[in-house]
């Protein structure tokens, strides 16, 4: 695995001007980017919730949702060319599905199924065409991602290879992630008589010095925990939440990179905390009849025992995407979700000996999935949780 290689401390703001007095991201320059820059994908039918990837493929917009029809295709246009995959356990059938990506053949697309351990590959009309093995994560409670942020189930796919997080405790709180490791798996080592086992590339408890200070087990949520992606030349970016740094690894120790960050701790505050307990008891009393007056009473009485329980710092990051050459890290923001998803994001570029840093703010409700050179796909979500595919056009200082 790679273990962490130079560190640099440095602030250079967007138009220079070099410091180490530790900014913090309110005194970075804040790039708006307006609605105006956000082209809609996707129809305003009700047809989208709980989107799990998308991907545009051969001028095709996809959509991977939790709930069948798993997959929904739309032009560039927005109108709908494909709806299909049902769940279930026969061939051709979703059990779990969490990430896609383009298939070899033309017009096809690739369904990382988690469920069922496999990757399903399919015509862009829904024609089943062939399926492999995949790496086996480890146990995994059904709504983790209600839990906690970290992405557990992420999946990065470059050179004929997959990255994708092991646990091999299992996970079934945040604290957990911090024992995870990222394993590469070869195509060419595939074999579908058993479940691949890959390389490991990077060990989040022996190559992050915040593990040593990870917070209490017994902390009931929002924890700082690693955030990870893949960028497009291959290279893998991973975000120690506590020591504030940012590890970059390829192929070799000579590839590696870490970039201290200087921004200083914000304080969790106790309307985070409470916006969390009840986002979770909301949660779990879906269905049963629980009426919002009843909900605000357990969540006071939970936090009045809880509280002092919580980290007392706010998480320093709740999503990491990776694009050429700059590492994007979204800001904790108990305003606008439970679990910290807010418009605003610091950027922090890889290119030269010394980084750059920035702050993005984003159209409200736009959660970017990916990001390129020139711009982000990702989903717009509304008041009562509708989601549509959605494109952002990056300003040329950010591409």
């Amino acid at each position: 695995m790679i273990r962490r290689g130079r560190t640099w401390c440095g602030t250079v703001l967007l138009l220079g001007g070099l410091s180490c007095g530790g900014e913090r991201p309110d005194d970075l320059p804040l790039i708006e980017i307006g609605e105006e820059s956000m082209t809609l994908l996707s129809p305003d039918d009700g047809s989208l919730w709980d989107v799990r990837d998308v991907l545009e493929a051969g001028g095709v917009f996809w959509a991977l949702k939790a709930s069948p029809p798993f997959l929904h295709g739309f032009d560039a246009g927005g109108h709908r060319m494909a709806t299909f995959g049902t769940p279930g356990q026969g061939p051709g059938e979703l059990r779990y599905p969490r990430a896609i990506w383009p298939a070899g053949a033309v017009d096809a697309v690739t369904v990382w199924d988690a469920g069922s351990t496999a990757a399903l590959t399919f015509s862009a009309s829904g024609d089943f065409l062939s399926s492999h093995r995949m790496p086996r994560l480890g146990s995994m409670r059904a709504d983790i991602e209600t839990v906690t942020f970290g992405q557990p189930f992420r999946l990065f796919r470059n050179g004929g290879a997959t990255v994708v997080g092991q646990f091999d405790s299992g996970v079934t709180h945040g604290i957990d992630l911090w024992r995870g490791k990222l394993v590469r798996v070869a195509d060419k080592a595939r074999d579908d008589r058993e479940i691949p086992v890959g390389e490991v590339i990077f060990d989040f408890a022996g190559d992050l010095a915040g593990f040593a200070e990870r917070p209490s087990p017994q902390a009931p949520g929002l924890v700082p925990v690693p955030l990870w992606d893949g960028c497009p030349d291959g290279r893998i970016a991973v975000f120690d939440p506590i020591a504030r740094t940012v590890h970059v690894v390829g192929q070799s120790e000579d590839d590696a990179q870490a970039i201290r960050l200087p921004w200083e701790p914000v304080a969790l505050r106790r309307s985070d905390k409470f916006a969390y307990i009840h986002f979770q008891i909301a949660t779990e009393a879906r269905g049963e009849g629980v009426v919002g007056d009843l909900v605000d009473r357990m969540a006071e009485s939970a936090l009045a025992e809880a509280e002092d329980l919580f980290p007392a710092d706010a998480p320093a990051g709740v999503d990491l995407k990776c694009a050429s050459g700059r590492v994007w890290i979204q800001e904790f923001d108990g305003d606008a979700h439970p679990l910290g998803y807010g418009p605003h994001w610091r950027t922090v570029s890889l290119d030269g000996s010394v980084p750059r840093f920035a702050r993005v703010g984003l159209p409200r409700g736009f959660q970017p999935v990916r990001v390129s050179g020139s711009g982000m796909l990702g989903v717009v979500t509304d008041a009562v949780s509708i989601q549509r595919l959605a494109q952002v056009d990056l300003p040329p200082e950010l591409r």
